[in-house]
Parts: structure tokens; sequence; C-alpha cells
């Protein structure tokens, strides 16, 4: 099986991941030791979590059944992180509007800048 043509504006990236070698493609390579340790972090707090549960990770949890709990964690963590983004941007929004209600309207009647002499 040939491997897959990469995308226009990508290039190959070696990685290595919980003792594995990768070679991913993507346009932007210095995004990829962040994802990297995001990642490893979400294993390894995976791991402390079994341990503090059960001891250990379970026998029968198999290698694929790790990596979707894996990212399964991570998916819940960008859920959670947008639905927090959702309500900043709400929060914004309403203390934008409550300024922009406090401001008076342009055809208020104006107020001189200077006394009557022109001083």
């Amino acid at each position: 099986m040939k491997p897959p043509r990469p995308l226009p504006g990508t290039r190959p990236v070696p990685l290595e991941v919980l003792g594995r070698a990768l070679q991913v493609h993507t346009d932007r390579p210095e995004l990829t030791a962040a994802a990297k340790r995001i990642l490893e972090e979400t294993f390894q707090a995976m791991e402390a979590e079994c341990r503090v549960r059960w001891g250990s990770v379970p026998e029968g949890l198999d290698t694929p059944s790790w990596y979707l709990l894996g990212a399964l964690n991570l998916a819940h963590r960008v859920a959670r992180l947008e639905q927090e983004a959702n309500q900043h941007t709400h929060d914004l929004e309403q203390t934008l509007s409550k300024l922009l209600h406090d401001v008076p309207d342009a055809s208020s009647a104006p107020v001189p800048l200077l006394d009557e002499d022109g001083a």
C-alpha cells in the first residue's frame, strides 16, 4: 500500500509519541511540539487516574481503546474550552452592550468645548 499524498501546503514532520515513531503532515509544524506535549500529558493524567482508582491501568484495556479514551479526553477538553470561550464572548458582548447603552446618543444637545469667549 502506498502512503497517502500529503495535502498541498503541508510538510512532513517526524514525531515520537508514547514510544511510537510517526510522521505527520502539517502546515503549522511549530504547533507539533505543543500538541505532542498536550497529548502526552493527557495519557499521563489518564494513567495516574487509573493508578488512583484501580492501582494500575486495567489489564483488559488494549492499545486502540487506550488511544480512543485519550482522544475522548482531549475532545472533552476542547468542548469545555469552546464552551468557556463562548461564555466569555457572551459576557464581553453583554458588557459592551451595557457600556454602549450608558453612552449618550449623538443626537443629544452638544456640549460646548470652549467657553463663550473662546478660551
